[in-house]
């Protein structure tokens, strides 16, 4: 999914926040912020909106020598979702489901309103709403039932995860599916809340499936910047599973692969690609797109 007018909006917001997240000095936010918007001066549309978020992310990083700067917001999100995790596990929610597999799916869902990049102001109440609202909120696109026969066919399914918190959603989902042709995708180093190694392992997912990162730290999956290892891995899948917007941002052209698209629709460049409303609990598959 090329990068759209609506785009530039989003970025240059993304830029004056990047900039007051990393550094309180007025003068070193200024520069990152002369910096983002020289490359969105200068950008192509024809790449997508996460290849032009990483280069701002990379000037912050370099300018501050910060790498890692959504870390303690990251760690707080992890432990807010994990406490309704433990609520939904306490209370059996699972177990009492007519439609387990459909739940697990909902669930996974509902956990990418954790998303720091889209201007979202969240806190345990948005996170509880949309948790909620996904259980009986209409699922648009191929629904979980395409899904859960596809999983119980592939020999190999790549899972590629979203963000810090929406991590922890994610292992309802990863219980469902055959854990040992599962393997999970985390990013190769820090960007935004994006989930990382370090979150597969304090959340536990790294206990469920075999965890590896995709070698790059952009949002999404730019397939050219990943390592080989990754590539390789995602070339074999004969199964994928995208979490979030940024993935299918940068992988939607990818319509020769079997790939199912589990997301909020945060944003209206991505509803409209989607073909869906605005904040949609979105379960769609690639051979529906016309993208």
């Amino acid at each position: 999914m090329n990068i759209s007018r609506e785009c530039i909006y989003c970025l240059a917001r993304q830029a004056v926040e990047i900039s007051e997240e990393v550094t309180d000095k007025s003068e070193l936010q200024e520069e990152i912020i002369k910096c983002a918007l020289k490359e969105l001066s200068n950008l192509d549309f024809n790449k997508t909106s996460p290849e032009i978020a990483y280069k701002m992310h990379q000037h912050a990083k370099r300018l501050t020598g910060i790498d890692d700067p959504y870390k303690e917001m990251k760690d707080d999100f992890n432990k807010t979702a994990t406490d309704i995790y433990n609520r939904i596990r306490h209370e059996k929610w699972i177990e009492k489901s007519d439609d387990p597999f459909d739940l697990s799916c909902r669930l996974a869902i509902a956990g990418n309103i954790i998303d720091f990049s889209v201007g979202l102001d969240l806190d345990v109440s948005d996170i509880i709403k949309s948790v909620e609202d996904s259980l009986t909120h209409t699922l648009f696109g191929s629904g979980s039932t395409a899904l859960k026969r596809a999983s119980k066919t592939a020999q190999n399914i790549l899972y590629i995860a979203d963000n810090s918190g929406e991590i922890i959603f994610d292992k309802f989902l990863l219980s469902q599916l055959p854990k040992d042709k599962v393997t999970y995708v985390v990013k190769g180093s820090p960007i935004v809340n994006d989930a990382t190694m370090h979150d597969a392992i304090t959340s536990g997912v790294i206990d469920m499936v075999k965890v590896i990162d995709n070698g790059h730290g952009a949002q999404g999956t730019i397939l050219k910047d990943c390592s080989p290892e990754f590539r390789e891995a995602f070339e074999a899948a004969d199964l994928i599973i995208s979490k979030g917007q940024a993935n299918f941002e940068t992988l939607s052209h990818r319509q020769d692969k079997d790939i199912f698209y589990l997301l909020r629709a945060k944003c209206k460049s991505v509803a409209s690609a989607l073909g869906c409303v605005k904040m949609d609990y979105v379960l769609t598959n690639s051979l529906n797109l016309s993208v």
